[in-house]
């Protein structure tokens, strides 16, 4: 394999990556640099950009039509042969298929506990908590804490891999397992068939973000309207360029935002917050939040208190003082209470 230019950059991106993973001088910058599209990065988020997009650029050449790998996948059948965009289509369905199976996880944990699907979920264990919610979901992040967990490998501290989520997530969350390799390579193969430069410095990143959305933030995340705007958008253009291409993907981003919003307000609760408690321990204290009710049931508490409480300002006073006396938590939403 000859390396391009673009296979150059990636090389950089990995080893840039590398240098992320052994110091931290460069975190401050790098959280500046990527903020806005990855939503709140991370030095795990801003690793897992850089050695992605950085692999993704480095190995499309073996999946070329000629190339050692790709040429082996046109030839098992009809069905797979090298079609302009058609890996790039299946790489947008494949990704659309998992955001809707995190969602409808989602929806199953709610279900099973007899709580309103528009509540955020906090799940402890020995070690961490992690949350999840409709609207930034975790539930795949769970599973990359599975792997993680199992192979006893350790993670920085400021890293949370979502290990507290994994009894609430399994099984259905298992499919990442098929998927997101399946969306990589989809998103190889797409970069191989795009011989435009920025094309393919676009697809990479788009394919990148894409799956981070996919572990940390679901449908509705940052990364996930970002990956899912420039993949819809690439696939729509033709040549030559027309501004009427990008009609299609930004309605169905527009679509996409507006549910978000929408899910926000028709699920806020602003008379009160409820705290659902599970396997609730016989010494909570939480008259400094002013308990309005307390509701017993057989496995888990629900208490009340006032909605004019900023959701994250509750959120993280009652990750911490409910740590040790349960299993976990959800905590109902008012959204007009960021204003």
């Amino acid at each position: 394999m000859k390396f391009n230019k673009v296979n150059i950059l990636g090389i950089l991106m990995i080893l840039f990556a590398v240098l992320l993973v052994f110091t931290n001088f460069l975190d401050k910058i790098i959280l500046m640099l990527t903020y806005h599209f990855l939503e709140g990065s991370s030095q795990g988020k801003s690793i897992i950009l850089f050695t992605v997009m950085g692999s993704i650029l480095l190995l499309y050449p073996l999946f070329e039509v000629n190339g050692f790998i790709g040429s082996k996948i046109s030839n098992l059948g009809s069905i797979f042969k090298f079609e302009p965009k058609k890996y790039l289509k299946i790489t947008i369905c494949l990704l659309i298929l998992t955001y809707l199976v995190g969602m409808l996880t989602e929806l199953l944990i709610r279900y099973k506990f007899g709580v309103s699907p528009f509540n955020t979920f906090i799940a402890y264990n020995s070690n961490s908590y992690s949350s999840t919610a409709l609207t930034h979901s975790h539930v795949f992040k769970s599973m990359l804490g599975l792997v993680i967990s199992n192979l006893g490998i350790h993670i920085n501290a400021g890293i949370n891999a979502g290990v507290a989520l994994i009894p609430y997530t399994l099984p259905l969350a298992l499919i990442v397992f098929v998927t997101y390799p399946l969306i990589y390579i989809g998103g190889l193969i797409a970069v191989a068939n795009e011989k435009r430069f920025l094309y393919q410095i676009l697809l990479a990143f788009a394919v990148t973000v894409s799956l981070i959305g996919v572990l940390d933030g679901g449908l509705f995340s940052t990364p996930a309207l970002v990956g899912l705007a420039t993949l819809l958008g690439i696939y729509f253009i033709k040549k030559p360029f027309k501004a009427k291409d990008l009609i299609k993907p930004s309605v169905i981003i527009i679509i996409l935002i507006i549910l978000r919003v929408s899910l926000g307000i028709l699920g806020t609760n602003t008379v009160s917050h409820e705290i659902t408690i599970l396997n609730p321990s016989d010494h909570i204290d939480l008259q400094s939040y002013n308990v309005t009710s307390i509701q017993k049931l057989d496995n888990k508490t629900v208490y009340s208190v006032p909605g004019n409480t900023n959701d994250k300002v509750l959120l993280m006073g009652l990750t911490r003082d409910l740590k040790g006396n349960g299993t976990g938590f959800f905590l109902s939403w008012n959204i007009y209470s960021f204003v």
